[in-house]
């Protein structure tokens, strides 16, 4: 069929051919809107003559496509039907696809309903929809804190009554005011309702777990996703309870694995697809075209007689380039995609002097190559080229994503980060590297090749690889299926951790307040343990003050003696004793977690490190050897080894700063704030409910939150930024749990610094 299409061969033949299935089956087929692609591209004056009837027959009914036939008229009067039946949900120019008023129906209908769709279906907008359509609270799971971002911005460009709280945490705030709540959380984050009294505190009508097949991860996320839907479950029974996933052929195994009353529920895999897709391997420098289904497509690779990249670089269209992210740390991608970013001119604009400028203030990095602090990552900003994974700040990804969707990213270096739902489409996805066996992770990862558009016309991405095209068919062929049984159900043994965790979530035992498991809580009360936090009191304050920083940057014998308590702390969690190599880690998180205490931004901390790496020299003298910097890993790790992230044979030359913004990052998230301020605050926080000293207090306050100052903890409960603080502080005159009082001066703030708390003023 390829081969065919290229060469002129029966045309008119295969769009009938086409057309025929289309009307019959709808868009539900992958080689069907492969030949459409291959049609739109290779002849498209035919195409024009059939698109009407193709978008018609696709039911892509948020396009204004005109009718033409019998047949268009069909569909014609199918989008009218649908959007009389659901006018409720509807503005006049709005109309739902016949797979959005389904997921609808299927939500109203039932008391549980699970789904799976492919990319670009609009899911999201039926999402917007329900979520405004509830009169009561609404809670929104998500897998990464990037997606709350997302779904946040979207809820408040669709919602602008502001008696509706849209929060990222499960709080009792702003209620003199609110009429409704809508929580957007991670599963971790959404613990925290289970401490409200159900149909009291919060009256929730509607739970949405968005990406869900977070779920059958194997390890404390999939356990706890699954200890989270059965709690909500028990605790707010007249709730609705909805469930979606990308290409996921049994959705209706979360009804079956949480033991969901399946007399209340239904779900539903749709394969209906609105976007295109070609596939091309590259192969000793030269592209061709090749075909999922071998018997349709043909079994031989056509050569494709131009560089699609280069293609869509000059048309003006954007590539997102799969790679891992070791590639992107030791800059091979600029060696191997080296012709490619050639072609990316630099981009003289505002708003990209806008993005650069926030990335800098966030980051402390500067765009001046060879000088201190340099940062390759803001300055390829410039090109339109940008860099995306799991290592990078919060705030930075959020950036990054808003200047790839207002259309300024031309090429996109991304890791498995992007398969998390996040909506950055691209003209071309190339994998570098394919991962045959994260075949969920691989599709959803793809499904970014092609925007939707409502543009009348088809819209279709490419699609390349470098190696495996039998792996690859294979991969979009086979079903994903999620496991029917939960891994709280299953009988195994792991870590002692991992088996702590699960025997309390289980029991129901698991302490929501403090995040710990009944052991790791009745380690805190033991004698030795107490004994520990008194000796952090005794050398962190002074006259009930903290001591200075300098006392413990300078004083290396009390900053050693200081970290070995904490050490000690962290050590009653366990049971054992830490390694050599688990200590150095420990010990980084802990001066990063004190500077935190000591009010130091996060770029102050980067610019720290940095300079201990260079050991204060200029990076453009020669020979000097760079000192050595421990590299995040993950805690507690029986088995590692020393990781230096420079160490011994470097140079101050080859110490990147971007590498050092990465890695405190990973510390301060994946380490500080996921594994010890839990433990670190329950620690301090029931020292001081048994003993009442202000102390233990006061440092819980400092760990959890960066101060004890009760305005900036209320102003933090209310969404606002350290950063935030410091411009909006003097122009409030009072807050708490009711609402925030302004001064008349709020009026003078910018907009863009006075984003965070908009919603709150009237």
């Amino acid at each position: 069929m390829i081969k065919s299409i290229i060469e002129n061969e029966n045309i008119d033949k295969i769009f009938s051919y086409v057309l025929d299935r289309l009307f019959k089956n709808g868009p539900v087929d992958i080689t069907d809107m492969e030949i459409l692609s291959y049609l739109s591209l290779y002849h498209p004056e035919k195409f024009e003559l059939h698109k009407n009837s193709i978008l018609n027959y696709m039911s892509v009914f948020y396009k204004d496509v005109p009718r033409e036939n019998l047949r268009d008229v069909v569909f014609g009067q199918y989008k009218k039907h649908l959007h009389e039946k659901y006018i409720k949900y509807l503005k006049d120019d709005e109309y739902f696809t016949p797979v959005q008023a389904d997921i609808l129906k299927g939500i109203d209908n039932n008391n549980c309903f699970s789904f799976s769709a492919p990319t670009s279906t609009g899911k999201s907008f039926v999402f917007m929809k329900k979520i405004i359509e509830c009169k009561n609270d609404v809670v929104v799971v998500v897998p990464s804190r990037a997606l709350i971002n997302e779904y946040y911005l979207k809820l408040c460009g669709n919602i602008q009554d502001k008696t509706i709280n849209i929060l990222t945490f499960i709080d009792k705030i702003n209620t003199k005011k609110t009429k409704k709540n809508v929580f957007v959380v991670t599963p971790e984050r959404c613990r925290e309702l289970f401490k409200y009294k159900a149909n009291e505190e919060f009256i929730i009508d509607l739970f949405l777990f968005d990406e869900a097949q977070l779920s059958n991860e194997q390890d404390k996320r999939g356990l706890y996703y699954d200890s989270i839907v059965r709690r909500a479950y028990k605790k707010y029974p007249d709730a609705k309870f909805v469930f979606a996933h990308p290409f996921v052929s049994n959705p209706g195994s979360q009804i079956i694995k949480n033991k969901l009353d399946q007399n209340k529920s239904d779900n539903k895999p749709y394969e209906q697809k609105n976007v295109g897709q070609i596939f091309i391997i590259k192969e000793n420098n030269q592209f061709y075209h090749f075909g999922i289904d071998k018997s349709i497509m043909g079994s031989i690779k056509v050569k494709c007689e131009y560089n699609p990249i280069v293609k869509v670089l000059k048309e003006g269209g954007s590539v997102l380039f799969y790679v891992p992210k070791q590639k992107i740390y030791d800059k091979r991608i600029l060696i191997d995609f080296k012709d490619y970013i050639e072609l990316c001119k630099n981009i003289n604009s505002e708003r990209v002097d806008y993005f650069i400028d926030e990335l800098i203030k966030i980051t402390g990095g500067n765009i001046k190559e060879g000088e201190n602090y340099y940062s390759q990552m803001i300055s390829l900003l410039r090109k339109g080229i940008v860099v995306h994974h799991g290592s990078m700040p919060l705030q930075t990804r959020i950036l990054i994503e808003e200047f790839t969707k207002e259309g300024l990213c031309k090429i996109c270096f991304a890791t498995s980060t992007l398969e998390q739902g996040i909506n950055m489409p691209f003209d071309i996805v190339f994998v570098d590297r394919l991962e045959v066996k994260e075949s969920l992770a691989l599709k959803n990862l793809i499904g970014r090749a092609g925007r939707s558009t409502i543009d009348n016309k088809f819209d279709f991405g490419t699609v390349i690889i470098r190696t495996n095209m039998s792996g690859f068919r294979k991969v979009m062929v086979t079903p994903n299926i999620l496991d029917n049984v939960s891994s709280l159900d299953k009988i195994e043994e792991k870590d002692d951790d991992y088996n702590d965790f699960k025997e309390s979530i289980v029991n129901g035992t698991f302490d929501d307040e403090y995040n710990l498991t009944p052991n790791e809580i009745e380690n805190i009360d033991k004698p030795n343990t107490q004994k520990i936090i008194v000796n952090i009191l005794e050398s962190v304050f002074l006259n009930n003050e903290l001591v200075t920083l300098e006392k413990i940057n300078k004083d290396a014998e009390f900053k050693l003696v200081l970290y070995s308590y904490f050490r000690e702390l962290y050590e009653t969690f366990l049971n054992r004793e830490l390694n050599e190599a688990e200590a150095d880690v420990l010990n980084t998180a802990i001066k990063i977690m004190l500077w935190r205490v000591y009010g130091k931004t996060f770029k102050q901390i980067c610019w720290y490190r940095y300079s201990h790496a260079i050991n204060s020299h200029s990076q453009n003298e020669e020979n000097i050897k760079a000192n050595y910097i421990t590299g995040f890993h993950e805690l507690p790790n029986m088995n590692l080894a020393r990781y230096p992230l420079y160490g011994a044979y470097d140079f101050i030359k080859d110490v990147d700063y971007d590498r050092i913004v990465y890695d405190t990052y990973d510390y301060i998230d994946k380490l500080i704030g996921f594994k010890l301020t839990d433990k670190f605050y329950a620690a301090f926080i029931k020292y001081f409910q048994n003993e009442n000293d202000e102390r233990a207090k006061k440092l819980a306050n400092y760990i959890k939150f960066g101060t004890d100052n009760k305005k900036e903890i209320w102003m933090l409960r209310y969404g606002l930024t350290f950063e935030d603080i410091e411009v909006l502080n003097q122009h409030i005159e009072s807050i708490n749990s009711e609402e925030i009082i302004f001064k008349d001066s709020i009026e003078n703030i910018p907009a863009e610094l006075k984003k965070s708390i908009e919603r709150y003023i009237n």
